[in-house]
């Protein structure tokens, strides 16, 4: 598909199941090869309460569209699925971008309305975490915190101040 070739909105994703489905889609392909545990029902599981509603400020789920088409989503979570890292919190979390749409900067406009979103809740730091996108994170200023096995896998958390 390309690029998309008009503006891409940011905004919350609505609560459409076949949007999910597709998203669901990209993560668990995103994920077999070094996380093969993350399957479907772990993802319903996670935008579960983004479908159900919210009744507080987190979780925020953004997606970002070109039309009526969604082209990627990002999170902003309490807690995401590391065990022993309690005093980090809150973080962005499962920000996945279109595979047939990737390098064309909407990773970077989803992260930046992720932020901007943060800022608005008075959020000062943020976390995430990467196992294959640590080059990129670094590119745009994230510091990183600490380095973890995660299912057998190394990971990198990062940082941001904001």
């Amino acid at each position: 598909m390309g690029c998309p070739t008009g503006d891409v909105e940011v905004r919350y994703l609505p609560a459409d199941r076949m949007v999910v489905e597709r998203i669901i889609h990209w993560q668990v392909d995103h994920y077999r090869n070094a996380f093969p545990s993350f399957d479907h029902d772990d993802w319903i599981d996670f935008y579960g309460p983004h479908m159900r509603g919210q009744d507080g400020p987190l979780p925020v789920v953004l997606g970002a569209f070109e039309g009526t088409e969604c082209v990627g989503t990002v999170a902003i979570v309490e807690r995401d699925d590391l065990d022993d890292v309690d005093q980090y919190t809150p973080w962005i979390a499962a920000m996945i971008v279109d595979p047939s749409r990737r390098g064309c900067g909407i990773g970077r406009t989803l992260l930046n309305a992720a932020l901007g979103r943060c800022r608005d809740l008075l959020i000062s730091r943020v976390y995430l975490w990467t196992h294959d996108q640590f080059d990129w994170y670094r590119r745009l200023g994230w510091a990183e915190v600490e380095r973890k096995d995660f299912r057998g896998v190394g990971i990198t958390i990062f940082a941001s101040d904001l």
